[in-house]
């Protein structure tokens, strides 16, 4: 079984190894700088994005990717998020959940 502190080091590694993210909206892809990083109280780790399209029309939020410190992709998700000429951006989340099983 994992000791508390081999869990501790997974979500450090989380923290170090995700360098940056990707936001595809409208179409078109554009990178961005993680905003921030927290530890949940639960024990999770949450990586936040400030996605902000830049226009004053209407915007929709396809796809978030997260790369890690060698430029490769780690996580991804697609979306459908809309946002209004109205809104400023979103903040979005990635959270990371740990837990060990026997099998």
């Amino acid at each position: 079984m994992l000791t508390e502190q081999a869990i501790e080091d997974f979500k450090s590694f989380i923290d170090r190894t995700i360098a940056y993210a990707k936001v595809t909206i409208n179409g078109t892809e554009s990178k961005l700088v993680i905003h921030r990083r927290e530890r949940l109280e639960d024990g999770r780790v949450a990586i936040y994005l400030q996605i902000t399209p830049g226009n004053s029309s209407a915007a929709t939020i396809q796809k978030v990717r997260l790369y890690n410190t060698d430029n490769q992709l780690w996580a991804e998700k697609n979306e459908s998020i809309k946002l209004s000429g109205a809104q400023e951006g979103a903040l979005y989340r990635f959270v990371f959940g740990f837990e060990e099983m026997e099998v």
